[in-house]
């Protein structure tokens, strides 16, 4: 903007655009004058000063006057569009669209293939309506003969050489017009000029062509530069009514920046904007919360802290600058040595502050996460190191923070703290990317929240007046950081005595923690002394100490009312039988592996039974699905699903295939893994089997070796799946599963092959599988005493005598044939008997409840007798 040149009707500027002129050209003015007290100190002041010297025309000059005045009207006037180029460069694309719709152009969005052609298009249109307006004006002078006549010496002949000497001048002169023209434009307001082109002319050009219109034949004779009668007493309403219409006043943001090379007025006031406080001092802060001259006692804390406090939750409320005001609060008071009354006092507003920032399902910024570490650990310490400061939940107002000689009593609960930064620091890695290094490096805040965890639970148990109930939710929260953390020296090992037990080992640790929860009479703990018994049984099972695991589960009952259970606990229960299950495993309990695993693999939604994930369902809502995510695991708690799985359809084939091969001449077979059965289903369909790849077709491919009676190839298949290597002691979890191998193909051989020997050898079926002479006698053993296999031993000979005493396929397909065609026939005939008579009428209809529920119970018994199912 340039401040040199002057303005011709400042009536229509603003008050502050007035003030603005009149302090660059350095005239004094008070700030509570009115606007035309500042209109005449501008008409007086500057517009004398920038008045030309020669103004003041003699009776000769009076004359040659208005053809210089109409000269260079008609030269600046009629300009061409290139001297608006510059102005519509400057423009942005929101204001070239602006101008272009306000002069009437079409104009669509402003892309870069479009911008010159819109820039054009907007000089053109400004160059008509500026010629436009010359027009106007020149049809308002008198006609140029009647003044021709007027000035004696000239005819028609040389007013038209006059004319085309005057177009030969308005050329020349149209460059330095175009120069004016953009100081002139450089030098005006945005908002006077959009003003300008939606009221059209201001009242200085209207005046400009009356004027020239009330010119008489005389030319600007005396009369015309005196005050027209009348002229004086126009009043002020009626000066306002020819105004234009105030424009909106925008809010202005609270910040000024000092141009480089500005010159004159006062010098200007950096402020900083509204929120960012971060370079302020501690005098500054002390300024703006307590004025300038107060003193900064516990009265003045109290009651500023109060004034802050008593904005939290509002939605005007920025949580970051209260954030900053507390912060500077306590530095000031920390300064002014007010107690550690206060300090504590202002510690537990901070923390309660960060608390609210984030909302229901975002977390904390890190930023924000460190300084909350910080203060929590200084309020913890400040609590442990005062012994003389009690927190009292239970008080609606603080009390006793000022006074030294009695004990401090101050309003807030370190515990709920506790318990809330746990859960924030759930969320934050919940909402963050489990396989990128900003998850590990959160991951590392983990120590110092379980270290906190540690130090309120040490400041909770000096505490005599502490009630068990709240030691009892301080210890869950420690048990809860360290069940699913594996402790190598004690893997395996059972646990010992308590005496001679580190007390820092963890699993001392979480017996100590647990046998106090268990101990705890009270009946309002059931959730948390449930979880703390799910979490001893998962640890348990994790170091690989199977039978304290399972003695734990069966006395607890917990599967008994588990289903009565939060959806939280009922996550815990499936991760601590997941992980029982593979503890069974590991121990070749292969029964009671497949037994745990069933309910969670068999379902197909063992990903979100463990909360490790979600999955694709149409019928979820958008609350129900924000709500399972808050439920998930950290990825670090994860149980991995292969090697879960692994174990399951390995314990299902050392279950299934002698079982398929026990069972071949059935009709009626019963299924024992569905999934597994599903897996076998799904292979021989293929057209074309290939070499195993995944886990699912090496276990499937071990299968039909075990069928064959190739323990060799079913090891081979078995023992190259890659995620027995995420056990801890994979090398003995390897030797039992090898064993279990032979064994079980052992069983099968002898059952898909029994028919067609008469003798087997024990030594023979000892070479075969490798198994020592015990072993294979003990197997056949323990399948002639479950009548599992017709046959007999003879000693002497050290052989297996076949009894062939089983029906052949062909002969239980008959059989099973020829009941099928009984029951057909006495359907068949109970269904003429109630054709011909009235069911009230059919012999037997009258039977007691008790009679058929008898019958139908010996029917069921039979059916699972004919399926090889033991009924007691």
């Amino acid at each position: 903007m340039d401040e040199g040149i002057p303005i011709t009707a400042p009536e229509h500027l603003t008050k502050e655009r007035l003030k603005h002129e009149l302090t660059v050209h350095k005239v004094p003015f008070s700030p509570n004058d009115s606007k035309d007290v500042l209109v005449k100190l501008y008409r007086n002041e500057v517009m004398a000063r920038d008045k030309e010297p020669g103004c003041d025309l003699s009776s000769d000059e009076e004359l040659a006057r208005p053809l210089s005045s109409k000269k260079h009207s008609r030269t600046t006037k009629l300009a061409n569009a290139e001297a608006y180029v510059a102005q519509v460069e400057a423009l942005t694309d929101e204001e070239l669209l602006e101008e272009i719709r306000k002069h009437g152009v079409l104009a669509g969005p402003i892309l870069d293939t479009t911008r010159a052609v819109y820039r054009k298009k907007l000089a053109q249109a400004m160059a008509e309506q500026a010629k436009a307006s010359s027009k106007s004006r020149s049809q308002a002078l008198p006609p140029s003969k009647e003044l021709k006549g007027e000035l004696s010496s000239q005819d028609d002949e040389e007013v038209e050489e006059e004319e085309e000497g005057e177009e030969e001048d308005s050329k020349k002169m149209s460059k330095e017009a175009d120069e004016d023209k953009d100081e002139i434009q450089k030098s005006k307001d945005p908002m006077d000029e959009s003003d300008e082109e939606d009221w059209g002319p201001s009242s200085a050009s209207v005046s400009e062509s009356e004027e020239e219109a009330e010119i008489g034949p005389g030319g600007y004779t005396r009369e015309y530069f005196l005050k027209k009668p009348g002229e004086e007493e126009k009043t002020k309403d009626e000066f306002k009514s020819k105004r234009k219409p105030a424009a909106v006043e925008v809010p202005k943001v609270e910040e000024r920046v000092v141009e480089e090379g500005e010159e004159g007025g006062a010098e200007w006031e950096t402020v900083e904007k509204k929120g960012t406080r971060g370079e302020m001092t501690k005098l500054d802060w002390k300024k703006v919360l307590f004025g300038k001259d107060t003193e900064v006692d516990h009265t003045a804390v109290s009651k500023k802290r109060q004034e802050i406090v008593a904005l939290r939750g509002k939605k005007t409320t920025d949580p970051f600058e209260q954030l900053d005001q507390l912060k500077a609060l306590l530095e000031l008071s920390a300064d002014a040595n007010l107690g550690v009354g206060v300090n504590i006092r202002l510690l537990i507003d901070i923390a309660a502050t960060i608390f609210d920032i984030p909302s229901i399902a975002s977390s904390i910024r890190g930023d924000v996460w460190d300084r909350c570490l910080e203060y929590m650990e200084s309020l913890i310490n400040l609590l442990i190191g005062h012994p003389e400061v009690k927190l009292c939940e239970d008080l609606l107002e603080n009390f006793n923070i000022s006074n030294a000689t009695q004990p401090f009593v101050v309003h807030g609960d370190a515990l709920v703290l506790i318990e809330r930064l746990d859960d924030e620091f759930t969320k934050i890695l919940q909402n963050t990317d489990a396989h990128s290094t900003d998850y590990v490096h959160k991951l590392q805040g983990e120590a110092k929240v379980t270290d906190l965890i540690g130090k309120v639970q040490k400041y909770l148990e000096r505490d005599p007046e502490t009630k068990p109930d709240r030691l009892c939710r301080i210890y869950i929260r420690k048990i809860e950081h360290l069940y699913y953390k594996i402790d190598r020296g004690q893997y395996g090992k059972p646990t010992g005595d308590a005496s001679t037990a580190d007390a820092n080992d963890p699993s001392s640790v979480m017996a100590s923690l647990t046998k106090y929860i268990y101990n705890y009479q009270g009946t309002d703990l059931g959730r948390i002394r449930t979880r703390a018994m799910l979490c001893h049984i998962y640890h348990y099972a994790l170091h690989n100490r199977w039978y304290q695991a399972r003695d734990l589960m069966m006395m607890s009952h917990l599967q008994e009312a588990i289903h009565l259970a939060d959806v939280p606990t009922q996550i815990l229960y499936n991760r601590a039988l997941v992980q029982l299950g593979m503890c069974a495993f590991r121990h070749g309990m292969i029964k009671d592996a497949h037994d745990e695993l069933l309910d969670i693999q068999s379902s197909g939604r063992s990903k979100e039974l463990l909360a490790q994930g979600l999955i694709a369902r149409h019928d979820r809502t958008p609350e129900q699905e924000k709500l399972e995510r808050r439920r998930q695991i950290p990825f670090h708690m994860h149980i991995n699903l292969e090697l879960m799985e692994c174990v399951y359809l390995t314990s299902a084939m050392l279950l299934e295939i002698p079982y398929i091969a026990a069972a071949e001449t059935e009709g009626r077979r019963r299924m024992i893994s569905k999934s597994f059965h599903h897996q076998l289903k799904h292979h021989e369909k293929q057209l074309l089997v290939g070499p195993p790849e995944s886990m699912r077709e090496h276990v499937v491919a071990a299968t039909h070796s075990m069928k064959r009676g190739d323990w060799r190839q079913c090891k081979e298949y078995i023992l190259s799946i890659k995620a027995w290597d995420l056990f801890i002691d994979v090398e003995p979890v390897k030797t039992l599963l090898t064993r279990k191998i032979q064994e079980e193909t052992l069983r099968t051989y002898i059952f898909a092959y029994g028919e067609i020997y008469d003798t087997l050898s024990l030594q023979s079926l000892s070479d075969m599988f490798e198994l020592p002479l015990k072993s294979v006698l003990s197997i056949v053993s323990k399948m002639i005493i479950k009548e599992e296999l017709l046959a007999s031993l003879d000693e002497p000979t050290q052989t297996i005598v076949l009894h062939h005493a089983k029906p052949s396929k062909v002969q239980s397909q008959a059989i099973l044939l020829a009941e099928k065609i009984g029951m057909l026939a006495e359907h068949n005939e109970e269904l003429m008997k109630l054709k011909h008579a009235g069911p009230w009428n059919v012999p037997g209809s009258q039977q007691t409840g008790s009679s058929r529920q008898q019958q139908s119970g010996w029917g069921q018994s039979n059916r699972n007798f004919r399926r090889g199912v033991q009924v007691q």
